[in-house]
């Protein structure tokens, strides 16, 4: 929510300046993408503190079981049904990756089109500043969504790769902690494959290990299942 805070006042903000000072067009072109861009970085680092300082916090309570990468291996590689999900993963990145060009293009493009267009439109009746700056509230809009898509979470499986169980929650690959209880909105025992699947704050998490049940077993006690 704050983020999104952040972005509209920085949309208003470089709009108004574009729209009072257009000589500065480049300028604040420039600075915009760096504070954009640069909200996004800010997030990202924020987020992983957060984790890190949750996943201590976690690691004092008393340790109930722990699957090191070696473990996760081997019995990783008896799925064989992972490789076709790689593929389909392949084709969503592949997807999610042509964003950024068209997000490029569409600035390129329409970035001296649109905001001329629209205070050309809009000057008889509300002036030649507040028209400018309405065109380029537009044109910022426009590519922050779909910058927005371009770094929506992940909704594929994260595989992990080193899992702490605790009494008062769980670490995974040493720097995610979720404590407990673990509110999730979908969770599967696959018994076949060997993994268990769940799904919180919008991430989807999957565990393998030998002996699955067990794991099912200590799991159930952190986990406390949300309704959808």
């Amino acid at each position: 929510m704050r983020r999104v805070v952040i972005s509209v006042l920085s949309i208003l903000a470089f709009s108004a300046v574009l729209a009072l000072f257009p000589q500065f067009y480049l300028q604040a072109l420039i600075l915009y993408f760096i504070v954009f861009f640069g909200i996004a970085i800010f997030a990202g680092l924020r987020s992983y503190r957060k984790n890190l300082a949750s996943a201590q916090e976690i690691a004092k309570g008393r340790p109930l079981l722990e699957i090191d990468e070696k473990d996760i291996n081997k019995t990783l590689e008896k799925d064989k049904e992972l490789l076709n999900e790689y593929k389909n993963l392949a084709r969503k990145s592949f997807t999610n990756f042509m964003i950024l060009p068209l997000s490029l293009f569409v600035a390129m493009v329409l970035f001296p089109v649109l905001p001329p267009f629209i205070e050309a439109s809009l000057k008889p009746y509300i002036g030649p500043e507040a028209g400018r700056f309405l065109g380029y509230v537009a044109i910022f809009s426009i590519f922050a969504a779909i910058t927005t898509a371009m770094f929506r979470p992940i909704t594929t499986p994260r595989i992990v790769r080193h899992l702490k169980v605790y009494e008062t929650g769980i670490v995974v690959d040493k720097s995610l902690g979720l404590k407990a209880p673990i509110e999730v909105t979908d969770y599967r025992l696959n018994e076949n494959r060997k993994f268990i699947e769940f799904k919180t704050n919008n991430q989807i998490f999957r565990i393998y290990y030998k002996d699955v049940k067990e794991l099912d077993n200590i799991l159930s006690r952190l986990i406390k299942p949300l309704k959808q």
